[in-house]
């Protein structure tokens, strides 16, 4: 059986800041189902209410309004707080990503572009598509963003800016890009990492894009494949030449290519991967971090074979982290927390998702590794010497896919 094409389904993703997928799992958790339309328009709503400020207003929020509010319908904001002169109503999103402390100022949602942005969640398999419900790996990203980001979607609070990504929420982003667009990335960034002074714009990134589409292609074509994925590889020959027709013609700033790109950009900024030498432009510098990251990936034969056995020990190596292998107690506890976090009405709840959030609070609480292969076995072990702890569900291909903890969680 054919396995999985690691590529985002579309190049359609205007969605830059990955702290907006916070209020998208946010709202598709606080419903049971909904539709594109209700939750694009609800997201946008969220991001693009105002709050009144009074002036003097900051330099990082008048700096921003320099570089960032040029559209005229901004002319009269952008005036009101350049020159200080009066209360301005000004929307969250703009206050959130003015924060210099944020990698990069880009990223503002509108309103006309609403049905967009939350096709990024359904290719992170954040939100479940067609009933734009929440999945499982959506609890895992909540279950790791405090409350009081959540309210600051809501409330202007800048000690919270939700648009700023911890180590535990960078965790999630990352296995959910690796697990669904690893065939790009590999490529991609391995070419990046190689440009002169390591400093290359989207227009050079997105040159290289239309080459890679293809080898991958061509790597999938004389594979068993179902039909769905035959109609996959055909879109991206469809995106390859769709960005071919803009090589050589001026930057328009929000064409095929750029959309296409920046998917695969911004959000290693917010994630610490690339970062930018100046925050308002798409320019963008590699580092140590991201050839520590592009080593470990290539090194192992597929995407899955890292995910389950070198995810957590590479992010800890990007972040220069000394970490060690966590005890048998403590993976035990962290797993039977993470079951009763995440469980659904029935109790039971992916074994992958239960390994990623145990995984990401011992490394970022204790300082240790528990990979996914190792949580496998590790609950094997306990389903034998404690058959009333554990039980599994099998996947159609027999491989172990859901677990139920009989007991409660341990406090942690």
């Amino acid at each position: 059986m054919a396995g999985k094409i690691r590529v985002l389904d579309s190049a359609n993703r205007t969605m830059q800041r990955l702290g907006y997928l916070k209020i998208l799992c946010s709202l598709v958790n606080s419903t049971e189902t909904t539709n594109l339309e209700s939750l694009g328009k609800r997201l946008v709503s969220q991001a693009t209410q105002r709050t009144k400020l009074s002036p003097p207003f900051d330099e990082d929020l008048r700096g921003y309004a320099k570089t960032r509010l040029t559209d005229g319908i901004y002319k009269d904001l952008r005036k009101t707080i350049i020159e200080n002169t009066r209360i301005a109503g000004i929307e969250l999103q703009d206050i959130y990503l003015a924060d210099k402390s944020l990698p990069s100022s880009t990223g503002k949602l509108v309103e006309a572009d609403w049905r967009h942005y939350p096709y990024l969640g359904t290719a992170l398999e954040l939100v479940k598509k067609g009933t734009y419900s929440s999945m499982t790996r959506s609890l895992v990203l909540l279950a790791v963003t405090p409350k009081d980001e959540l309210n600051a979607f809501n409330e202007l609070d800048r000690n919270h800016n939700p648009l700023r990504i911890s180590d535990s929420q960078a965790m999630v982003f990352l296995y959910c890009l690796i697990d669904n667009d690893a065939e790009v990335l590999l490529r991609l960034f391995r070419e990046l990492i190689d440009f002169k002074d390591e400093v290359f714009d989207e227009r050079q990134a997105s040159d290289l894009f239309p080459r890679i589409l293809r080898d991958i292609e061509s790597s999938h074509r004389n594979r068993s494949l179902t039909a769905e994925q035959r109609d996959r590889l055909a879109v991206l020959e469809k995106v390859a030449k769709s960005i071919e027709k803009w090589a050589g013609k001026s930057y328009t700033g929000g064409g095929a290519r750029e959309a296409a790109i920046r998917v695969r950009l911004e959000p290693f900024c917010d994630l610490g991967l690339l970062s930018k030498p100046e925050r308002d432009r798409y320019v963008y510098k590699t580092g140590e971090s991201l050839r520590t990251f592009i080593n470990n990936l290539v090194n192992v034969s597929v995407p899955e074979t890292f995910l389950e056995e070198r995810f957590f020990s590479t992010f800890a190596a990007c972040r220069g982290l000394k970490v060690v292998q966590a005890t048998v107690a403590n993976a035990t506890d962290a797993l039977l927390y993470a079951g009763e976090q995440l469980k659904s009405s029935l109790g039971f709840t992916p074994i992958t998702d239960v390994g990623l959030l145990a995984g990401i609070r011992l490394l970022t609480e204790k300082g240790c590794i528990l990979e996914l292969n190792r949580t496998t076995e590790l609950l094997k072990s306990l389903q034998k010497e404690q058959p009333g702890l554990v039980r599994f569900t099998v996947d159609r291909m027999g491989k172990m896919a859901y677990v139920k903890f009989l007991k409660n969680a341990p406090e942690v």
